[in-house]
């Protein structure tokens, strides 16, 4: 059967030859071209037979031929085909199919033990196997010496290393580089952020007074309330005990901080802390308090403050923003940096600081010089003054030389014809390699074509790194506009709100996928959506768009009934959850929503809030409606009777 398609599909490639070129058939051209494409990749495996052949006499000239002749090397990478997959490895260095290849080759090289070729043709690409093999070979030609800082630097890794380098790490202990100082470095490693299983292991390789040291790593790694067993630390090794509480203190103090703190005061008394790790600790112990609201917050945070770490100095405006101490804001919004990315944020609050303080006209004019930005600051200042928003729109214009010489290079081609297939993965791989090595004005160009294919995240994140953030339409796309606007009108929320949580979300890339496990545009849980339909669903099922915004569109629904139909804290609740947010919201005296925002504890979703409002007023003016809603969050309170 296979032979017989195979023969079908060659007189078909013989057939189209002697067709005389038409219009219809030049239009046809590429479609043309791809099928036969994917047909050759199918055969990829067989090089020698008749149709491919005629294939690659056919695509010879066609953006993805290399595709296929990489398919073909990657399935015989033999010492036959040096030559075909050296000369392929220096004209497609750089592309994804540069590493795949390499390493397969390179372990081709490995088995057959040809060192020589090994050596020729070794470059870093990741992967520690075939960094300790391309040591070895190096170690038979020349000796260990040499290489010894090497090989201890691959030892000294908090995870497990390869099998291929264990000869290299023998060599190396018989050398004695493997002291019990090493060791410990290594299981300090796997205790913080490393592999913990590593350390009963590294243990068993130190002498019987320092086998303590292992066990108080693993104890306070998996529970850093063990340091408060003060009969554990003897100060027998207090360089390593120190280095030890002080890795448990920065933890303890996130998870509870009343014991964190005696903690701190028994030991601070005890041992001898260095001039750092007082630091790190002062430090992590003013954040987390103040990011709990706990009554020491300030003690610590003005502890901190010497350091002029932007952080602390983040969190104790923070701080006192909650507290409405309003000459001290002032105070600190003098210590923080003039030029950071911050800069609006600080602006804005000095401008709040000196309304609340009677100095009207002086907040007045710095309210009018933030309100020019694009920018959430940048709207609840137009807010605050009753204007309309400022979106500082200006549309790209393509320049066509520069267009010109972008739509030469081989990359973009090969890009553009994954595109043409639907094959955005590869077409994203390719994308992901090539754009890095771009001049500015071809990436403006790349990110603008992107747009013009509908490929909408990739258009936003490279306007966005090549700094062109003017063109409001390409970076803020009416994507899947039916879709947001149907689900969003039949849950009976604000389209806007719709379009700006996905925006946020996914920058509309409909096969987004979290490490948390949320899918799709609006980035949606499995659990989420069983929850609301009260039956399981593949997660799969939510990488299709309008499933997706159906389900996202419904939870923002449920979100704003739980929230009174608040948008603020609904929109906090998407990121962070609603019961979290829930507990966040003062009791007694409310904040103003601008307060409230700026003193949630999570960094993330306190970011995430800004972008969603700043989002959600773009949107509406994009959608035709001119109102400044953030007239409504400047005279909004959190909390209280406000809520």
């Amino acid at each position: 059967m296979r032979k017989i398609k195979s023969a079908i599909f060659l007189v078909k490639i013989l057939l189209v030859s002697v067709i005389p070129y038409t219009d219809s058939v030049i239009a046809n051209d590429s479609e043309q071209l791809r099928e036969w494409f994917e047909r050759a990749e199918q055969i990829a495996h067989r090089p020698n037979s008749s149709e491919y052949r005629l294939l690659k006499s056919r695509l010879k000239d066609y953006p993805l031929w290399p595709y296929v002749t990489y398919k073909t090397l990657l399935r015989y990478p033999y010492i036959s085909n040096e030559s075909a997959i050296a000369d392929f490895l220096r004209d497609y260095a750089g592309t994804p199919m540069e590493r795949p290849l390499r390493k397969k080759w390179l372990v081709h090289l490995a088995r057959q033990k040809r060192g020589d070729l090994y050596l020729k043709h070794y470059r870093d690409v990741g992967d520690t196997s075939l960094l300790c093999q391309r040591i070895a070979f190096d170690v038979e030609n020349n000796g260990v010496t040499d290489y010894l800082d090497e090989i201890q630097a691959l030892w000294l890794h908090g995870k497990s290393q390869p099998n291929e380098c264990d000869p290299l790490f023998k060599l190396w202990q018989e050398a004695g580089r493997r002291t019990s100082d090493i060791v410990l470095q290594r299981i300090e490693l796997a205790a913080d952020g490393g592999n913990t299983t590593l350390i009963p292991y590294l243990k068993r390789l130190l002498p019987e007074s320092q086998k303590y040291l292992a066990d108080l790593w693993l104890s306070v790694r998996r529970s850093p309330s063990m340091i408060t067993r003060q009969s554990k630390f003897t100060g027998v090794r207090l360089a390593i005990e120190t280095r030890i509480l002080t890795y448990g203190l920065r933890r303890l103090i996130w998870r509870d901080e009343d014991k964190a703190l005696n903690a701190w005061q028994e030991y601070s008394r005890k041992f001898s802390f260095s001039a750092e790790q007082k630091r790190s600790i002062t430090q992590r112990f003013a954040i987390a308090l103040a990011s709990k609201n706990h009554p020491q917050a300030e003690t610590w945070l003005e502890r901190a403050s010497g350091f002029m770490d932007e952080d602390v100095l983040r969190w104790h405006l923070t701080q006192v923003l909650r507290e409405q101490n309003w000459p001290h804001a002032l105070e600190i919004l003098r210590d923080l940096p003039d030029q950071t990315e911050d800069e609006l944020t600080y602006q804005y609050w000095e401008a709040r600081a000196l309304e609340l303080l009677g100095n009207g006209e002086v907040a007045g004019d710095l309210f009018n010089q933030i309100a020019q930005n694009r920018h959430y600051y940048g709207f609840m200042a137009s807010g605050k003054l009753g204007r309309k928003v400022n979106l500082q729109d200006r549309p790209f214009t393509q320049n066509q030389l520069h267009l010109k010489q972008l739509m030469a290079m081989p990359a973009m081609q090969r890009i553009v014809e994954f595109v043409k297939l639907g094959r955005k993965t590869s077409a994203r791989r390719e994308w992901n390699m090539f754009f890095p090595e771009l001049s500015v004005e071809h990436k403006q160009l790349a990110a603008a074509l992107a747009s013009q294919w509908d490929w909408h995240d990739q258009a936003i994140h490279a306007f966005s790194s090549s700094g062109y953030l003017d063109d409001v339409a390409k970076r803020f796309p009416l994507a899947y506009k039916n879709d947001l606007i149907n689900s969003a009108q039949r849950h009976d929320i604000d389209p806007a709100w719709a379009f700006a949580i996905a925006r946020r979300e996914s920058s509309f890339k409909p096969d987004a996928r979290s490490g948390a496990g949320a899918y799709g545009l609006m980035q949606v849980l499995p659990s989420t959506v069983q929850y609301m339909e009260k039956r399981k669903i593949r997660a799969r099922q939510l990488f299709d768009a309008q499933f997706n915004v159906e389900m996202g569109t419904q939870y923002m629904h449920y979100l704003m009934k739980r929230m009174d139909e608040n948008t603020v804290l609904a929109t906090a609740s998407y990121n962070a959850g609603w019961h979290r947010v829930k507990t966040w919201i003062p009791e007694d005296n409310g904040l103003a929503a601008d307060i409230w925002i700026e003193t949630i504890p999570y960094r993330e979703t306190r970011n995430y809030v800004k972008a969603v409002l700043a989002y959600k007023q773009i949107y509406h003016l994009l959608l035709g409606n001119d109102k400044n809603y953030f007239e409504d969050f400047a005279k909004m309170t959190i909390g209280g009777k406000g809520t």
